[in-house]
């Protein structure tokens, strides 16, 4: 099949996990044999069609106030009327078709649109194609994408603002053929809300590629303290200043805890590396993050927000490393609680400390549950979710030759 992946962003432009598993799928599909063109926006008067490692990339410069990968440094006021044209982009919805007649497609398969807007989809159906949809977080249901009002609640119900939005969002939702989830909650937590209601459905955790570096099997040293990683978005929404509270209310704590990533919460960060127990990263890639991954012990995920799945966890698991989660949005459904990790409520400080500390006292029930996460790792592989994901396309492409055949 010839395939269009339909992004955002693609890396080298990475804002958070997404991108990842935009490049895993890619990867995944060429390696199954198919054809591969990924469209993505770029700065504005920037358009350019490039390889990158052998796929073709559409980079289509951005017609709104600014790229979204600039948007999170944006005003107030221009995300609103960002947000308003990104409703329907006229702009985008042309020169999206434009390629998409070039390209030849069997299928689209879109992921976040911010920066497209939803009309990427009609642009699909306008050219014949099939569209499979991943929802890889509550954009289209939350102005934030994150399901959280900016004091830190979860919104159990769409306020005024989002719910109007999310009603125009649905109603373009109808032209989708298939949407595939991570998770069974991000699934539901869009069907509950009406979205995708002629689509066909299938839950396909995201995969990840083997370690880049090969997971140490032997226990730790005698007496060598636990060492906690924390990598991710340094944003309140994902945990990581209760994080630093359980370390200060820890002072006798015997472990250490490595902090990798970006955000508005790097500084904080940053000053907390004055105490010697910790060590601060910053945004690590390739080499540097396999090397924390391997060194490290248990990985911390005190996300306070639903999280749609969990990309940090399932690499944790590939290099064998157990992760010490909160209970939150769709971890449950990849941490077994025991067997590859544990879950505490989002938010308690005093309960990751403790958990912390119970650790840190008997670092064999680390080393037990090594070769369970390895396991589990190797369950979420990248060939399962990409030949997962074939069959819907090729399920959406039949369904489609069907109603056009004589």
């Amino acid at each position: 099949m010839r395939i269009g992946q339909l992004s955002n962003l693609y890396p080298p432009d990475v804002l958070g996990g997404a991108e990842m598993v935009v490049e895993h799928i890619v990867h995944g599909l060429r390696a199954a044999g198919h054809e591969v063109v990924v469209i993505a926006t770029v700065a504005p008067r920037r358009t350019v069609r490039e390889e990158v490692d052998g796929v073709t990339v559409h980079r289509l410069s951005t017609a709104n106030l600014s790229w979204v990968g600039e948007l999170p440094k944006r005003s107030r006021m221009l995300k609103l009327f960002w947000h308003l044209i990104d409703l329907w982009n006229p702009v985008m919805y042309r020169r999206v078709r434009t390629v998409l007649r070039a390209e030849k497609l069997d299928v689209v398969h879109t992921h976040n649109l911010a920066g497209f807007s939803p009309a990427m989809w009609a642009a699909a159906r306008a050219e014949g194609l099939p569209v499979v949809h991943t929802t890889h977080d509550h954009s289209l249901t939350c102005f934030r994408s994150i399901r959280m009002t900016r004091r830190g609640r979860v919104c159990e119900r769409q306020c005024t603002g989002c719910a109007l939005r999310g009603r125009w969002f649905r109603r373009l939702s109808e032209t989708v053929n298939a949407i595939v989830t991570p998770s069974r909650f991000v699934l539901n937590r869009h069907r509950e809300l009406g979205f995708f209601s002629r689509a066909t459905s299938a839950v396909i955790p995201w995969g990840v590629p083997p370690p880049e570096r090969t997971p140490h099997d032997s226990g730790k040293a005698d007496g060598a303290p636990l060492r906690f990683l924390y990598i991710g978005g340094l944003r309140r929404y994902k945990g990581i200043e209760v994080v630093l509270d359980a370390f200060r209310r820890a002072p006798d704590l015997r472990a250490s805890l490595d902090i990798a990533g970006a955000g508005e919460l790097a500084d904080a960060c940053a000053e907390a590396a004055k105490d010697p127990r910790i060590r601060f990263h910053g945004f690590v890639k390739g080499e540097q993050k396999a090397e924390l991954l391997t060194a490290s012990d248990v990985l911390l995920l005190p996300s306070l927000c639903w999280e749609t799945m969990g990309l940090a966890a399932l690499e944790a698991f590939s290099y064998g490393v157990p992760v010490l989660a909160s209970r939150t949005g769709a971890v449950p459904e990849l941490v077994e609680e025991g067997r590859t990790g544990f879950l505490l409520e989002p938010g308690d400080s005093a309960a990751l400390a403790q958990s912390m500390a119970r650790l840190a006292s008997a670092p064999v029930v680390v080393e037990d549950m090594r070769a369970a996460c390895r396991a589990r790792a190797r369950e979420l592989s990248i060939e399962r979710a990409v030949n997962g994901i074939v069959e819907v396309y090729e399920a959406v492409r039949s369904a489609r030759d069907n109603r056009i055949s004589p």
